[in-house]
């Protein structure tokens, strides 16, 4: 796979896709011979695909050329503040949420507020206050969860287990519905010689997750809004924490994870899968396409599961300034997911109008279908007629809508601080070869979020 490229579209659009409709005629069409660049991620073939068929649809009806590069996160995550600041910035770019990147970049005026574009567009109105929080700070970028919107989504994320359905069928296991059974699952596929959770970690990243789920099964919605809206004086030296590092340095030695996953880059550990490597890869609903070409018929797809059965799907409150305020496992879970990373415009853009005309045009009803027939999960509630029960997609786009409606959506950690990311990904790996214990894995990452209280 390509992970950067660099496309510009004018004209015909990518083979395969579909998008109908037309786009409101308006002042930002009024700019003629306007060039309009953007930066994402879009880098994996159907996603890739369907931001250039998008693109192409909106230069052919607005009169401007779009010109689309792609990144990796980290490569794009890197080079954005500095392009702004060389004056060779994009007009739109994805900023990864919340002190990530979003928050560093408001705070140097990079970015330009869409307070009046959400009002002209209804992007406000566009997705329940829980998610839409997600892409929001106030004025002066200070505070994260509230205020303005800085960003838009095009794209929902949830993360959960993929598994072959023939190596359950193979080996007598059920899809779980309690955390006990999750583990017992695993170990009744180790025991038949399968390889239970397919797993790569040299990159980092996937480590969050997997992690992050874990966490989902013990703590509270206020916790984790404190957390990572760092408000309410939660701190991530908290018994959940350490109690879900011990959990999962635990699976390393019971054996559950692929072998020698240090040294497997994530997305070799998907292609193993969707080769039909292992029982289970965790990842997030961006893998879809590849896992259902992979896979076929023989892809599922399932959430994590509470850590005892009968739980809602909205995690209970725990009391404001509890010292401990989420030490205890619940009957729910907070998925890890949101949002997908949001478009922002960026500071200096040729036509701030265009670009939030194009914005506009990749959240439209149009879009929304064209991403959905994709496999690619839009930031909306799935309409019925989209899922197809029996099928990884149906599954995952069930799952979506379950945790929408329950409140059940939980956070990426490493929006908690700027530097966390790799803050986590490299204390991940410490904890899972060994080289650090929980409580010193979660007394490392305080320190980082203490100290970016006062950076």
């Amino acid at each position: 796979m390509d992970r950067r490229r660099f496309i510009t579209v004018t004209g015909g659009g990518a083979a395969g896709l579909a998008l109908g409709g037309s786009l409101r005629a308006g002042p930002a069409f009024a700019a003629q011979g306007t060039t309009l660049e953007f930066w994402d991620t879009l880098n994996a073939e159907t996603r890739l695909q369907v931001i250039e068929q998008l693109a192409t649809s909106f230069g052919e009806q607005a009169g401007v050329t779009v010109q689309h590069r792609g990144w990796t996160l980290d490569e794009l995550s890197s080079t954005l503040p500095r392009s702004v600041d060389s004056n060779q910035a994009p007009d739109i770019a994805q900023v990864n949420n919340g002190e990530a990147l979003a928050g560093p970049m408001i705070r140097a005026g990079r970015l330009v507020s869409l307070a009046p574009y959400a009002s002209q567009y209804g992007w406000d109105q566009q997705l329940p206050p829980a998610l839409q929080a997600r892409n929001m700070f106030n004025e002066d970028g200070t505070v994260f969860g509230e205020g303005q919107l800085w960003g838009v989504s095009i794209e929902a994320e949830i993360v959960g287990f993929y598994r072959n359905k023939s190596r359950f069928e193979e080996n007598g296991v059920e899809v779980p519905t309690t955390f006990a059974e999750l583990e017992t699952a695993m170990q009744t596929l180790l025991d038949g010689g399968v390889t239970p959770l397919v797993f790569g970690n040299s990159d980092g990243w996937t480590a969050i997750h997997l992690f992050g789920n874990i966490l989902g099964t013990m703590v509270s919605r206020e916790y984790l809004d404190g957390l990572v809206y760092r408000s309410g004086d939660m701190s991530f030296e908290d018994d959940a924490m350490v109690n879900a590092a011990t959990k999962f340095r635990e699976w390393v030695d019971r054996g559950f994870l692929q072998e020698g996953f240090s040294g497997i880059t994530s997305d070799d550990a998907a292609a193993l899968f969707q080769a039909g490597e292992g029982a289970m890869l965790m990842q997030g609903s961006w893998q879809l396409p590849a896992v259902l070409e992979g896979l076929g018929e023989s892809a599922g797809f399932f959430l994590t599961p509470p850590a005892e059965g009968g739980g809602t799907a909205t995690p209970a409150a725990t009391p404001s300034g509890a010292a401990t305020p989420v030490a205890a496992a619940t009957a729910s879970v907070l998925h890890v997911g949101g949002v997908g990373i949001p478009y922002s415009i960026i500071t200096g853009a040729q036509d701030p109008d265009v670009a939030a005309e194009f914005i506009n045009s990749l959240i439209s009803d149009e879009a929304v279908n064209t991403l959905l027939d994709a496999g690619v999960l839009a930031a909306a509630e799935v309409p019925a007629d989209k899922i197809q029960a029996a099928t990884v997609t149906g599954e995952l786009y069930s799952a979506w809508n379950e945790a929408l409606a329950g409140d059940a959506i939980g956070h990426y950690l490493d929006w908690a601080s700027p530097t966390m990311y790799d803050t986590i990904t490299a204390e991940l790996q410490r904890l899972l070869a060994g080289e650090t214990d929980p409580q010193a894995f979660a007394a490392t990452l305080q320190q980082d979020y203490a100290q970016s209280f006062t950076a």
